[in-house]
């Protein structure tokens, strides 16, 4: 019986520990309307609608909403989602993010776009949009953004993986994380994705993190029977393969990692980056098992 008790307390701890519960910043000359409304995965779909699917393929958990009014009845809507880890916040974060934003300093990353400000701190991604601003509509976002991250008391960095991709060519802010389904096979998992630019070529580079190197030669069996290569041998190396939707795909596997180049036909331009690939990988996988 003790040890149930205890067991009981423990459990109860570790709840109250996992589910820090957000506070909305009091903002000067603005005060809240209403109390705000909290959604879950399956209510999700009531606030955002056709976008929750979306959402919940990147380990949603919980978004919190809140407006704001002033006495010239300006609106700011605050939009909290909380997602399962940091590398989930920032795929839906990638998925809606433009290469070309004015991006600000405020979390791990984010931008402003009119009266829309978007960022991602740890594993939350936050949008926060105005309405009827009359003037300094920048400012009065950018002070909302801040100190809603402060209350969050997430800073965080961006995925680890990302500094793998080479830089040279590399469309900037063009990164995205795939949670699943990449290239539309269910059996390929989550992969990291940057686009490419390079004189008149533009290709694309990606990164699939496997859990170990069974579930990558796994991956690799699965795709040599659906594209019905003649290859039958797997194992590690490189991969140059046909494939119906997606034209020639060369591949790398070693250990928990697949890595390859889509959309060019320069077999030069294709050796040369899957080495660079697997160069900065095994050196941003060094410094992330310090």
């Amino acid at each position: 019986a003790i040890c149930l008790i205890l067991g009981m307390i423990i459990l109860s701890c570790g709840v109250v520990a996992e589910s820090k519960d957000f506070k909305f910043p009091e903002v000067a000359g603005w005060k809240q309307s209403g109390e705000p409304q909290t959604f879950t995965p399956q209510t999700l779909y009531e606030y955002i609608n056709g976008a929750a699917d979306l959402y919940l393929m990147y380990d949603f958990d919980e978004l919190k909403v809140a407006e704001y009014l002033n006495e010239k009845k300006a609106s700011v809507i605050i939009d909290v989602y909380r997602h399962g880890t940091p590398t989930h916040a920032f795929g839906i974060y990638s998925q809606e993010r433009l290469p070309n934003a004015n991006f600000i300093d405020v979390g791990t990353q984010g931008y402003i776009e009119g009266e829309i400000l978007n960022f991602i701190a740890g594993p939350y991604y936050v949008k926060i949009t105005g309405y009827k601003i009359e003037s300094g509509g920048k400012e009065v976002l950018i002070s909302f953004a801040k100190k809603v991250a402060e209350n969050l008391e997430e800073k965080g960095t961006l995925p680890v993986l990302l500094k793998s991709f080479p830089l040279d060519g590399k469309v900037k802010n063009s990164e995205k994380f795939i949670n699943k389904n990449f290239l539309g096979y269910a059996f390929l998992r989550s992969a990291f994705t940057a686009d490419y630019e390079l004189s008149d070529k533009k290709f694309k580079l990606f990164i699939i993190e496997g859990t170990d190197k069974n579930e990558c030669k796994t991956m690799i069996e699965k795709y040599l029977q659906t594209i019905k290569s003649p290859r039958k041998e797997v194992a590690e190396g490189r991969y140059t393969i046909s494939d119906p939707y997606h034209g020639e795909i060369d591949f790398y596997w070693k250990g928990r990692h697949l890595w390859g180049i889509l959309n060019i036909n320069d077999p030069e331009l294709r050796s040369k980056y899957l080495k660079l690939i697997n160069e900065g990988l095994q050196k941003a996988i060094r410094n992330r098992d310090k």
